[in-house]
């Protein structure tokens, strides 16, 4: 009889054998089988079903490859909320958190916001489930994550108006105007590409990391265009890299002299968040 803890024990051998910490294979496990810590518990000395074993075997070759888990088992947690994702869209980070919660701090009732480069839409639901009065705009230049974000707003019944474009080329030619605007642009520069991890190079999209001009194109287009979308006193947040602060902030002071930017510090020290207000 196979147990699922000794199925467990191989797949923890076979990560340690190539490269992987074992723990990805609980992991695994609890993701595939929609189970918390005492479900395991509770089951490990019980025989696997059939059904579990093709899925956790199937499951666990990929996982072997460097596939990262979020895509194998189709989810990803953001803010305690469950999100759809594949390999069309960037897997949300646990930091991405705190750049929306800063932002959404700042909002008021009925504001009307948008997230630009919204991927699987976890910032904009997030906002919308957080406060059911915004009226929230999210935009995206590919179709393949934003049919992934109207299937993230279905299921959590929340309502986003959805866009395909260029930054934010959708939203003025519609007139559309703004009290809030966020975004988690790509912003890696492509010379950084050796020092990332295989797993994320190998299967996370590649257009929602990496930006030209070191990591600041799409940045700069998007504060090109902030005059014709934004109302006054709207709150502006961008999520950044943890080097580029100092040097984007200059970028906005060259020019927007008037304004007053804001870098801040994530929960582990390191600058994660611009924001300003414009004015």
């Amino acid at each position: 009889m196979l147990n699922y803890k000794s199925l467990l024990g191989q797949a923890q051998q076979q990560c340690l054998h190539k490269g992987f910490e074992k723990s990805r294979a609980e992991w695994l496990m609890l993701d595939l089988f929609h189970w918390n810590k005492t479900d395991l518990l509770l089951h490990l000395n019980d025989e696997v079903t059939a059904e579990h074993l093709k899925l956790y075997e199937k499951a666990t070759e990929r996982m072997l490859t460097g596939e990262p888990i979020q895509y194998i088992v189709g989810h990803q947690t953001f803010y305690g909320e469950t999100f759809k994702v594949n390999q069309h869209c960037l897997i949300p980070r646990p930091e991405t958190e705190e750049v929306m919660l800063h932002f959404f701090h700042q909002l008021k009732h009925e504001d009307q916001v948008v997230d630009i480069g919204t991927g699987s839409g976890n910032i904009p639901i997030m906002l919308k489930k957080l406060d059911p009065t915004l009226k929230v705009y999210a935009t995206d230049l590919y179709s393949e994550p934003l049919e992934i974000a109207k299937d993230n707003a279905k299921k959590h019944n929340t309502e986003i108006n959805f866009l395909q474009g260029d930054t934010l080329t959708p939203l003025f030619e519609q007139g559309l105007k703004f009290n809030g605007l966020i975004s988690n642009p790509p912003y890696i520069d492509n010379e950084e590409a050796k020092m990332m991890e295989e797993t994320v190079l190998k299967y996370e999209p590649h257009h929602a990391l990496f930006a030209e001009s070191h990591g600041y194109q799409i940045y700069d287009q998007i504060l090109s265009q902030l005059p014709k979308v934004l109302l006054p006193h709207a709150k502006v947040v961008f999520e950044i890299g943890f080097k580029q602060g100092e040097q984007l902030k200059q970028m906005i002071y060259e020019r927007y002299p008037h304004l007053e930017v804001n870098l801040i510090k994530d929960i582990n020290g390191n600058n994660r968040i611009i924001s300003f207000e414009w004015i």
